[in-house]
């Protein structure tokens, strides 16, 4: 039996665990509560043609100055607009022209700029505590990149319209969480596990409102 056991492509000591963040933007429609997927590039190492949320790793600039749940916040927004272009838990709506914002976020794909540069030219400022953790789950052993990733909940920003990037997500679609399940369930949709396991959770709201008063990670603690 042993023998025919296969070894993990990647040693466990070989692949550090980044600290990331990931949100769940909500929209009411007229058929209920939906969610914002965006698909991965084939290119991808890890979880490539997947649907996910916007999300990526923490950098070293989320922490400057700031708390690790702030950090974990403050990534969270940034890969929202890196990645689908939406600015999220804005205490402001912008008030420079739409193009000048998609060149702005170019830029700061690009690597042009970061992120404290982005928000002083846009004059943003956001209000964090919108965000609601409801989730947290860490990438198992053997993997080829793994993650211990915070995953958020917010409201989608009123008059903004969510595009992939392009190059780390090919396509944005806003999407019923119960249909995202059967689509997945019927291979015409792939998800990973935490991106499955949320949607589960969040199938029993029918509300923007209702799900972000009633998400609570209290209990989950950490999943693998």
């Amino acid at each position: 039996m042993l023998a025919n056991m296969r070894k993990p492509p990647y040693p466990q000591s070989s692949v550090a665990i980044r600290q990331a963040a990931t949100v769940a933007v909500l929209a009411d429609s007229p058929h209920g509560l939906c969610v914002l997927l965006l698909r991965r590039a084939a290119s991808h190492v890890f979880g490539a043609n997947a649907d996910v949320y916007p999300g990526g790793a923490v950098d070293a600039a989320d922490h400057h100055g700031a708390s690790a749940d702030a950090a974990y916040r403050r990534a969270a927004i940034r890969e929202c607009f890196e990645e689908a272009g939406l600015l999220v838990a804005l205490t402001a709506e912008p008030t420079t022209a739409p193009a000048y914002i998609a060149a702005t976020r170019g830029a700061l794909c690009a690597g042009d700029i970061d992120w404290h540069a982005c928000c002083r030219r846009l004059e943003l400022s956001f209000d964090t505590d919108a965000l609601v953790s409801f989730a947290h789950w860490t990438t198992p052993a053997g993997a080829p990149k793994r993650y211990a990733t915070q995953f958020y909940a917010v409201a989608a920003p009123a008059g903004q319209i969510a595009t992939a990037d392009g190059d780390e997500t090919t396509q944005a679609e806003w999407v019923l969480p119960g249909q995202a399940l059967a689509e997945a369930r019927a291979g015409k949709r792939l998800l990973m596990t935490p991106t499955r396991a949320t949607l589960e959770q969040l199938v029993g709201f029918g509300s923007v409102a209702a799900a972000l008063a009633g998400l609570d990670d209290s209990a989950g603690g950490d999943r693998r």
